[in-house]
């Protein structure tokens, strides 16, 4: 079979580290370039980490883009759950010796999408500055995305903050109402799923048994990441990142419904909340798929077949 060519925005962080090695290993995908966002951590930090994990895994001939290094309308607020680099946990990976190429993402998204002969599936796990502002700046680009599948908003349960709002959406509303409001093809996988592939005692016993250094990176990324995770909700690690990207690969490990998504830009207590409307009140036309189930047994052997290859 044809492999899925995808372009792969991120901001690396630990689950976005094992997605982009996911997306590398995999043979259902061809990774046509990555770009990095603020989020995580600031810009320089995400692009050095992703130059770092392209290199590291033999992926260095794929190209990375630097992009937003701030949301589009408001100051830059870090997630907390991957240390002040954004990559804590594994001072033994080298530095990169390749550099990013002379191109705003934006204008490097763009090309990519408009060269493509036909339209180009976009997998997102940051926040959607990149992605809101090549909307603003190429409206052209809108037909040639086959879909963009995003790692963002929460819709039936609270999340790692004590309102009903997922960091990412949370980090740069703004942008996502834009991409809400483009009519591209949308799936969200939130964290009603990926708070349902947790990294516990059994998945560590499973990574156990990849003796490679690679197998041993991803088990000191996910001892450090965890720590938020076990600390504050008392769980292991979420595989946020990890689940939307083997959505390009087998789009059959969720179950998805169609509603209109809306994004609340001035709540006091539910500011970058994600709100779904699925009968219709609103009088609004769906413009987003929801994941609202997961086989997360499968998703672990998927990802853990891919690390072990």
């Amino acid at each position: 079979m044809k492999p899925t060519p995808i372009l792969f925005d991120c901001d690396p962080g630990h689950d976005d580290a094992i997605a982009l090695v996911m997306a590398h290993r995999s043979p259902a995908i061809e990774l046509l370039g990555v770009t990095t966002t603020c989020g995580n951590a600031e810009l320089e930090k995400t692009t050095t980490n992703a130059l770092r994990i392209l290199e590291y895994i033999g992926a260095g001939d794929v190209p990375v883009a630097a992009g937003c290094h701030r949301p589009l309308a408001r100051p830059l607020v870090l997630g907390t759950a991957d240390g002040p680099s954004g990559l804590e946990g594994s001072p033994y990976l080298p530095q990169a010796t390749i550099k990013p190429v002379d191109q705003h993402a934006v204008d490097f998204l763009a090309d990519k999408l408009l060269a493509s002969p036909e339209p180009l599936l976009v997998v997102a796990t940051g926040p959607l500055c990149n992605i809101g502002l090549l909307i603003l700046k190429h409206p052209e680009v809108l037909p040639k995305i086959k879909e963009l599948i995003w790692m963002g908003g929460v819709f039936y349960r609270k999340s790692e903050i004590i309102t009903p709002t997922e960091f990412n959406a949370f980090c740069d509303p703004e942008a996502l109402k834009i991409v809400l409001d483009s009519g591209v093809p949308i799936l969200m996988v939130g964290l009603d799923v990926t708070m349902r592939v947790l990294v516990e005692k059994a998945q560590y016993a499973e990574l156990a048994t990849i003796d490679t250094p690679l197998g041993k990176l991803v088990n000191d990324w996910l001892l450090f990441y965890e720590k938020l995770h076990r600390n504050s909700m008392g769980v292991g690690g979420a595989m946020h990142d990890p689940l939307a990207l083997a959505l390009a690969i087998d789009p059959t490990l969720v179950k998805t419904r169609p509603a209109h998504i809306a994004v609340d830009l001035t709540g006091t207590h539910t500011f970058g909340a994600t709100v779904a409307d699925f009968w219709g009140e609103r009088g609004e036309k769906d413009n987003a798929r929801i994941a609202y189930d997961v086989d997360a047994d499968r998703f672990f052997k998927l990802m853990f077949d891919l690390l072990r290859d």
